[in-house]
């Protein structure tokens, strides 16, 4: 299992070089084209080297779709056969190849076709998810044979959080959830950074088993914690030049804490502060690594902040110095340590303010930056499901998830948005795949929100987590922990309202397990008698 992930590995950083080779050559006309915001990873091949072949101008959307749409078909050869192909399912689950001769493709009748898609998914194990397309209309496609990119355009299962101000990526979030987790565990003393090389042992993957498998192999650990935090990595897929830059940099963060508090802007900081220009392997990386941190800085001082105007502005004036990554590189090391003295002034002056909702441990941030927390608290929920097995949780997917506790003081998570959150990521997964026993563990975790009697400043605080939510043709708000639990509803809804198209006796079991669910979230949803809760569980059901 190490030498086949050090090949994946290789094979993806050989991918990246040979694309960046190619295109900062002649990208189109003889010019050279800027890689420093072109994700290569997501950059298909082929297009790369028409665009080098024909001479043709290099465009980094174009290329991108055509990647996510290549990867929505097999892999084909150029052999002078034509028969020759790659699988992207597994052949031995699918049974022999028919006998017959495909019939003519001619144009399908609506009825015919809506018959045809009936059968497909009467004979399946995965149940399909309602997504609204770009028009007012509704169409019934299965998730799991939609791109990635397809997926993330329509916005399906949105918690309704609160947009971001600037221009972060889902990999930018990814990127910054690590850095906070790792934040955690030196905070807490639960990991020590060594720079000493140490033989290297075959761990990549190991223990990343899906539950359905036995082993009676128990890995060998030096510490609890490094263990678990390098499965995190590897399914957050972190590369480990830049785990190990971040773990140098952040190693001493303990001193950067205010007033006995961390947050994400402190790690930022501490980052930038400790990180210098070589300690990069590409310029690109560099670029793109400096922009996020400022991105961070700038969604969590400026945007999320309640700043005086003179405050909001010097700010301003000192973030945009940060992200000019060219001037940044140029200027003298006392210019670079005075905008970063500023930027930690105006966060410790905010940090100084008083608590809003008097929790334990309680920090600026923890409310104002709700939307920001909660969505990296996501990405590092879902480092649970195997990179390998779509839909599958890891073995030891118990005690990642106590890892990621840890993360708690700084992002502001309690064990009710902690269930919930869980129960959304494993819900957003299943309508992804369809695997029933994501679906049963959605279960489990919504009932463990029956348990919870949380004082009233905790409550109080929860309920500032507002989020949008569509219904009846008008937009209402409700806290994340129902937001979430109506959108499970009115997704489960949707599907068993049309039983007949999406069930059979084949997976009665996920109809039954959808009801169970249904059933439950409603419960919970009701108890709060809200007049306007009570308005969205009668209403026709919109996803957002």
């Amino acid at each position: 299992m190490d030498s086949a992930a050090s090949l994946l590995e290789a094979y993806r950083r050989d991918r990246r070089r040979l694309l960046g080779f190619l295109l900062s050559a002649a990208g189109g006309h003889g010019r050279a084209v800027d890689l420093s915001r072109v994700d290569l990873d997501a950059v298909s091949a082929d297009y790369a080297l028409d665009c080098v072949a024909s001479g043709a101008q290099f465009d980094a959307s174009e290329a991108t779709r055509r990647y996510f749409h290549d990867r929505r078909y097999p892999i084909m050869t150029n052999s002078p056969s034509r028969n020759s192909y790659f699988l992207l399912s597994r052949p031995e689950a699918s049974g022999s190849p028919p006998k017959k001769v495909a019939p003519d493709i001619g144009l399908v009748p609506p009825a015919e076709e809506k018959s045809s898609r009936t059968r497909k998914h009467s004979d399946s194990s995965r149940v399909a998810i309602d997504i609204p397309e770009a028009s007012n209309g509704i169409k019934d496609v299965s998730l799991a044979d939609m791109s990635p990119q397809q997926v993330k355009e329509m916005d399906i299962l949105s918690l309704g959080l609160p947009r971001l101000s600037t221009e972060l990526s889902d990999d930018d979030l990814r990127e910054t959830a690590y850095e906070v987790l790792l934040a955690s565990l030196f905070v807490s003393g639960k990991m020590n950074f060594s720079e000493e090389k140490r033989e290297k042992k075959p761990k990549f993957l190991k223990g990343l088993r899906s539950k359905t498998e036995r082993s009676n192999a128990a890995p060998q650990m030096e510490n609890y914690y490094t263990h678990h935090l390098d499965l995190v990595r590897v399914q957050m897929e972190i590369s480990e030049s830049m785990d190990i830059l971040a773990k140098r940099a952040l190693r001493h963060i303990g001193s950067k804490i205010v007033q006995g508090q961390l947050d994400v802007p402190c790690i930022s900081l501490q980052l930038l502060s400790s990180v210098g220009k070589f300690d990069f392997p590409t310029e690109r990386l560099r670029v793109q690594w400096q922009r996020r941190q400022a991105n961070v800085l700038e969604e969590l001082l400026l945007f999320s902040a309640s700043l005086e105007y003179s405050m909001s502005e010097t700010l301003r004036i000192v973030l945009s110095k940060l992200k000019n990554t060219e001037d940044w590189v140029v200027s003298v090391p006392d210019g670079r340590i005075e905008v970063l003295t500023i930027i930690e002034r105006y966060n410790t002056r905010l940090s100084a303010a008083p608590n809003k909702f008097g929790l334990e441990g309680e920090t600026y941030h923890w409310a104002r930056s709700y939307h920001f927390n909660s969505r990296l608290y996501e990405k590092l929920l879902c480092s649970v499901f195997d990179i390998l097995e779509d839909g599958q949780l890891v073995e030891e997917a118990d005690e990642i998830l106590e890892t990621v506790k840890l993360t708690w003081p700084i992002l502001g998570i309690t064990q009710k948005l902690h269930d919930v959150l869980y129960a959304w990521v494993l819900f957003h997964k299943f309508a992804q795949t369809g695997e029933i026993l994501l679906l049963k563990q959605t279960y489990l975790q919504i009932q463990k929100l029956q348990l919870h009697n949380d004082v009233r400043e905790t409550e109080m605080y929860i309920n500032s987590f507002v989020c949008s939510v569509e219904s009846c043709g008008s937009n209402g708000a409700l806290n994340l922990v129902d937001s979430a639990i109506l959108k499970i509803n009115m997704c489960c809804r949707r599907q068993l309202e049309r039983y007949h198209l999406y069930f059979s006796q084949g997976n009665y079991s996920i109809f039954e397990s959808m009801l169970n669910l249904l059933l439950l979230s409603a419960a919970i949803l009701t108890d709060d008698e809200e007049e306007a809760m009570v308005r969205f569980l009668t209403c026709p059901v919109v996803l957002l």
